[in-house]
């Protein structure tokens, strides 16, 4: 009898670990997930979600065989991009991916998922991050605004455009960040003899009344600072710039491409991809608030020539020479 109980019992644990064994199995094997948040169009952000993919795919993470990457587009509207921000934590990702003011929205709205920013404003200002060395909670990321850049794009448009004299800056006022931007610049473009003025453009539908005021007034050139709502109209002022014969310089890749004279700033193509870095190690158990909020190191000069020539403009062959990438 003993030896038939033991027999009995040594089968009813064997029978009892294989079956754990799938569902342990199956619990190691769930597919993490990663949600993005943006305020800006799906088509401007496809070439930046490409490179994203491509950083996580160096890393060992493929969309759709290891783990899951949702996608939230607010199209430049703010009531739309913070809906967006409430589902994505209602949720539950792994990580959440906020780009803009969608990183802002996310961040009020949750303390516990973890939160990866690509910023363009100042995070600390915005009040995600305690400090760039040391975010805290569960936030970290990379910062686009970078205010030594300010001035030199001026110089670089002042280098393409040596006769402009007034130039209009157009910019959110609610972007974190804004008026060191905007006070660096009125610096730089008077020791360049240019005059400043600022337009405010709180969202899209400020846009073209803030650009027609600019060129009533005398203004004959544009600086526009990268933020979520001039991401969203940047052919509308690649359009209205060229159309009066206004040199325009920004920060971002973006605004050259769609037919803005010059850009200088961030690579974002090598931001993206260093975003993914971050979404990796805290999938890997990083507390996000431990990593520092880095700054970029790549940066690129973009100039377009078809533009140029519609302004009957001649770039320097110094500006050439320092060019990343012409657009003929």
């Amino acid at each position: 009898m003993n030896r038939r109980h033991a027999l009995r019992a040594l089968l009813a644990t064997l029978c009892a670990s294989s079956g754990a064994w799938p569902l342990s199995a199956h619990a190691q094997q769930r597919v993490p997930r990663v949600s993005l948040v943006t305020g800006t169009p799906e088509a401007s952000q496809a070439q930046n979600v490409k490179f994203f993919l491509e950083g996580m795919k160096d890393l060992g993470y493929v969309e759709g065989s290891n783990f899951v990457f949702e996608r939230h587009f607010g199209n430049s509207s703010r009531e739309r991009t913070q809906q967006l921000a409430v589902e994505a934590v209602a949720g539950k990702p792994d990580v959440i991916l906020g780009q803009g003011f969608g990183g802002h929205f996310i961040a009020k709205l949750t303390k516990t998922i973890p939160l990866i920013a690509i910023y363009s404003g100042d995070m600390v200002e915005a009040g995600i991050a305690n400090s760039l060395a040391h975010p805290g909670g569960n936030v970290s990321g990379i910062q686009l605004m970078m205010l030594d850049l300010v001035g030199k794009r001026i110089e670089v448009l002042k280098e393409c455009a040596p006769r402009i004299k007034r130039l209009a800056v157009i910019a959110s006022p609610t972007h974190p960040g804004v008026h060191s931007e905007r006070d660096v610049s009125i610096t730089a473009a008077k020791q360049l003899g240019i005059g400043v003025t600022y337009y405010p453009v709180d969202d899209l539908t400020q846009l073209d009344a803030a650009l027609i005021t600019a060129q009533s007034k005398g203004a004959d050139s544009l600086v526009v600072f990268p933020d979520g709502v001039t991401f969203g109209g940047a052919e509308r002022i690649a359009a209205f710039a060229l159309k009066h014969k206004m040199p325009m310089v920004s920060g971002w890749d973006h605004f050259a491409l769609v037919g803005g004279l010059v850009s200088y700033g961030p690579n974002l193509r090598a931001t993206w991809r260093r975003g993914a870095s971050y979404v990796v190690k805290v999938l890997k158990g990083t507390d996000p608030g431990t990593i520092p909020v880095e700054l970029p190191t790549i940066f690129e000069l973009v100039v377009n020539l078809k533009t140029a020539r519609a302004l009957k403009l001649k770039i320097p062959q110094s500006v050439l020479l320092r060019a990343d990438r012409v657009i003929e």
